[in-house]
């Protein structure tokens, strides 16, 4: 499904409103477990989960010349550390950080049942999902208990919810409507053609 919001005024710079980064970080936290490449973490992270500041961060990638230059190749970070949540404050950071910039579409933010560990994912599969073909690949995060994907669309204006399940998708959506409401804003479930006309 597609993530949009629409202002009265508009936004100078690409990317998600402050508000509506708060709302997406309370619904998302609510109902999943968030994990999103993250350089704005304090702590060193390793090869396995480790707590820092009530999350958990895990390093991918390879730390060898070798490592190095085949991301290089690949225009992805030679090492990228994970974040994963249930904190809307530390969630906030996935729509501000230089080295994964939503407004270029250059983040991915996995959700997980929320009493679930922090997801095992290996880095290959981390990277797919940065491609244009990335829902391709999404099936196959079932095995980290990877219930949903979000991507940011084009200038970070929109973003994309791919859910593994009705329920998780419904969970999602309650939680966003909750979440949108309190904030004060209006909520719809409009088609792509009639949210393009608002």
């Amino acid at each position: 499904m597609l993530l949009g919001w629409s202002q009265t005024s508009e936004q100078r710079d690409a990317g998600v409103p402050v508000a509506i980064a708060h709302v997406l970080s309370r619904a998302l936290t609510s109902v999943s477990r968030v994990t999103f490449p993250c350089s704005l973490v304090n702590g060193v992270a390793t090869r396995a989960w480790s707590p820092s500041d009530g999350d958990l961060i895990r390093a991918l990638g390879g730390k060898g010349l070798g490592a190095r230059i085949a991301a290089k190749v690949r225009g992805t970070p030679s090492d990228i550390t994970l974040i994963s949540t249930r904190r809307e404050e530390s969630a906030m950071r996935l729509f501000d950080d230089a080295e994964f910039p939503w407004w270029l579409q250059g983040q991915v933010v996995l959700l997980s049942e929320a009493d679930a560990p922090a997801p095992e994912i290996d880095e290959g599969s981390l990277l797919a999902l940065f491609r244009e073909d990335w829902t391709e690949h999404a099936a196959s995060l079932a095995r980290f208990g990877i219930d949903g994907v979000v991507r940011p669309g084009v200038d970070g204006d929109i973003a994309g919810l791919l859910c593994r399940s009705d329920a998780f998708e419904d969970a999602a959506l309650a939680a966003l409507e909750l979440e949108t409401r309190r904030a004060g804003f209006e909520w719809a479930l409009l088609s792509e053609e009639a949210f393009a006309l608002r």
